[in-house]
C-alpha cells in the first residue's frame, strides 16, 4: 500500500498514502454509524417518557381540561362555536382535532387519555416524515435519522409538548404530510392530495396555510398542473367549510377563528427575539454545520451549483413556511414554546440535508458533520425526569377531587374546568378562553361575554369558586358580593402542570350563607 491513495477524489489537495486515506474513510464510517445511533437516543428517550404520560389522570398543561370538555361537547352533539358565556367558551381553532380525539374517546372514553393518544400518534408521524423526507431527497436513511433524533430532542425546549392532550402535534403532522406529497406531485392527483392535506391542516391550526403558502408557489412555478389543483382544492375546501361553518354557527366560527385572533395584540419586541433566543441560542452547531454546507455548495462550479439549488428549492420552500408560521405565532400574544414545533422540524429538516450533502463530499467533511450534530444533540437539554409526574401528584390530584366532591353546589374551577366536570360540579369555561375574548378588540365577541359574565354565579348558582391566581377584574366584584376566601391552599403545590402555566388550584371562595 504505497504512494498516494487511487481514490483521491475526497482528499483532493492532501498528499495522503493510502493507509492514512484508509484509516480517514473508516473512522468517518464509524463517525456515521454511532451519530445513527446516538440520534435514536432522543427518540427512545420520547418515548419512554411519553408512555409514562400517557395514562395520567390529571392536567399535562392547564389548557388541556378545556380541550377534553370541548371533545365532550362533540360526543353529546353540542356545537362547539356558539355566543360566549360563563359556561362555555370555544378556543379559537378550527375543530378537526376535536373531531378526531372525540372518535378515539369512544373507544376509550372521555378524557384525558384519547386526546393524547391523537397528539402522541401524530408525533410518531412527525418522526417518520420527516426520515422519509430527508431520505427521498438525499437517498441517505442515516440523514433520516439524524433529522428525525434531531427533531425528538427539542422535546424539552418544546416545553414536553409532543403528548400534550393538544392540537399541535396533529397539525405539524398534516402539515409535513401535505409538504411531503407535495415534493413528489406530478401531476392533478398529486396536487389534489397535497390541497386536501392542507385543508385537514387548516382544519386543524389555521397558520398551516402560511407554513404551505411557500411550497404551493414553487409547485405551481415548477409543475404547474399539480400546483393548480392544489390550491384550488385547499381555497374550495377552506373557503367551503368557512361558509357552511359560519352560517351554521350564526357567525360564531369566523369569530373565533379569525376575527377573534386579528384582534388582539403583537408582543411589544419580539421580531428579533424569535430568531436570536428561540433559535439561534440552541441552534449554534447547527448554522455552523449549514454555512458549511453553503459554503461547500458555493466552492462547486456554477453550473452544479444552480442545479443543486433548484434541486432543493421546494425544501428551503417548505422549511421556510414552517419557520415563518412558527415566527408569527411566537410574536402572538399567547404563543408559548409549543408554536416553536414548526421550526424545530425545519431546523431538523434542514441539518439533516446538510449532513447528507456533506457526507457525499468525502469523509473529512463527513466527520466534520458528525462533530456539528454531536456537539448539538450534546448541549440540547434532556429533562425526562421533570416531564413525569410524580406519585405524590398523583396522591395530591386524588385528595383534590374528595375536596371538590365534599363541597355545595355547582363550583367554578376556572383555570381547570374538567376537573369540576369529573366531580360531579358543573361544566364552565377555561379561564384563558374567557380572557383571550375579552383582550381582544373584535367587538362581537367581548360585548357579548361581558353582558354575559355578569351576575353569572348567581344565574348558575354557583357555591364556591376555586382560582389558581388572584380573581380577574369581570370575577372580583361577584366575589366580594357573595363569597369568602375560605382557603389559600385548597391542593398541594405538587399538582402542578409540567409545561406552560405551571400553577395548582390554590383559592377557595365558598358562598356566604
Amino acid at each position: 500500500m504505497r504512494g498516494t491513495l487511487v481514490r483521491a477524489a475526497p482528499f483532493r489537495g492532501l498528499r495522503l498514502s493510502a493507509r492514512q486515506a484508509f484509516s480517514i474513510e473508516f473512522a468517518a464510517l464509524l463517525a456515521v454509524r454511532a451519530l445513527a445511533v446516538a440520534s435514536a437516543i432522543p427518540i427512545l428517550l420520547y418515548l419512554w417518557v411519553a408512555l409514562h404520560r400517557l395514562g395520567y389522570p390529571y392536567e399535562l398543561d392547564y389548557l388541556e381540561g378545556g380541550a377534553v370538555g370541548i371533545v365532550a361537547r362533540v360526543l353529546h352533539g353540542q356545537s362547539l362555536y356558539t355566543a360566549p358565556t360563563l359556561a362555555y367558551v370555544s378556543y379559537t381553532y378550527p375543530p378537526l382535532y376535536s373531531f378526531v380525539s372525540a372518535a378515539v374517546a369512544e373507544l376509550t372514553g372521555v378524557g384525558f387519555l384519547p386526546l393524547r393518544l391523537v397528539s402522541f400518534v401524530s408525533s410518531l408521524f412527525t418522526l417518520g416524515l420527516l426520515w422519509r423526507w430527508v431520505r427521498s431527497v438525499s437517498g441517505d436513511w442515516i440523514a433520516g435519522v439524524v433529522a428525525a433524533g434531531l427533531f425528538a430532542a427539542t422535546y424539552t425546549l418544546s416545553g414536553w409538548w409532543f403528548d400534550v392532550g393538544r392540537l399541535d402535534s396533529l397539525f405539524l403532522a398534516l402539515t409535513l404530510a401535505a409538504l411531503v406529497v407535495g415534493r413528489s406531485a406530478q401531476s392533478w392527483r398529486g396536487g389534489l392530495g397535497f390541497g386536501l392535506l392542507a385543508f385537514l391542516a387548516f382544519f386543524t391550526k389555521q397558520v398551516a396555510l402560511i407554513a404551505l403558502a411557500p411550497a404551493m408557489l414553487i409547485l405551481l412555478l415548477r409543475r404547474r398542473q399539480a400546483g393548480l389543483t392544489a390550491i384550488a382544492t385547499a381555497i374550495v375546501l377552506v373557503g367551503g367549510s368557512t361558509l357552511a361553518l359560519d352560517a351554521a354557527s350564526h357567525g360564531w366560527y369566523r369569530y373565533f377563528i379569525v376575527s377573534e385572533l386579528g384582534g388582539q395584540r403583537w408582543k411589544h419586541n419580539p421580531w428579533l427575539g424569535f430568531w436570536q433566543y428561540d433559535l439561534l441560542r440552541h441552534f449554534r452547531p447547527l448554522v455552523l454545520l449549514g454555512l458549511i454546507a453553503l459554503g461547500v455548495r458555493l466552492c462547486s462550479p456554477k453550473r452544479q451549483w444552480s442545479r443543486a439549488l433548484r434541486t432543493i428549492s421546494y425544501e428551503l420552500a417548505g422549511a421556510g413556511g414552517l419557520l415563518l408560521c412558527a415566527w408569527i405565532s411566537r410574536v402572538h400574544t399567547g404563543g408559548y414554546l409549543n408554536v416553536l414545533l414548526p421550526a424545530f422540524a425545519a431546523c431538523a429538516l434542514l441539518s439533516g440535508l446538510a449532513f447528507a450533502s456533506m457526507r457525499r463530499r468525502g469523509p473529512l467533511l463527513a466527520i466534520a458533520a458528525v462533530a456539528a450534530i454531536a456537539i448539538q444533540l450534546l448541549i440540547l437539554p434532556y429533562k425526562p425526569a421533570s416531564a413525569i409526574p410524580t406519585a405524590t401528584a398523583r396522591a395530591a390530584g386524588a385528595q383534590l377531587m374528595a375536596r371538590l366532591r365534599s363541597l355545595p353546589g355547582p363550583v367554578l374551577i376556572l383555570a381547570h374546568p374538567w376537573y369540576g366536570t369529573l366531580a360531579g360540579k358543573g361544566s364552565f369555561a377555561q379561564s384563558d378562553a374567557i380572557a383571550e375574548v375579552l383582550r381582544s378588540h373584535a367587538p362581537r365577541g367581548a360585548s357579548e361575554l361581558r353582558a354575559a359574565l355578569r351576575g353569572s354565579l348567581n344565574r348558575y348558582h354557583v357555591q364556591a369558586v376555586v382560582l389558581d391566581r388572584p380573581p380577574q377584574r369581570w370575577l372580583l366584584p361577584q366575589l366580594r358580593a357573595n363569597f369568602v376566601l375560605a382557603s389559600t391552599r385548597i391542593t398541594s403545590e405538587l399538582l402542578r402542570p409540567v409545561a406552560d402555566l405551571r400553577l395548582p388550584p390554590r383559592y377557595l371562595y365558598l358562598r356566604r350563607h
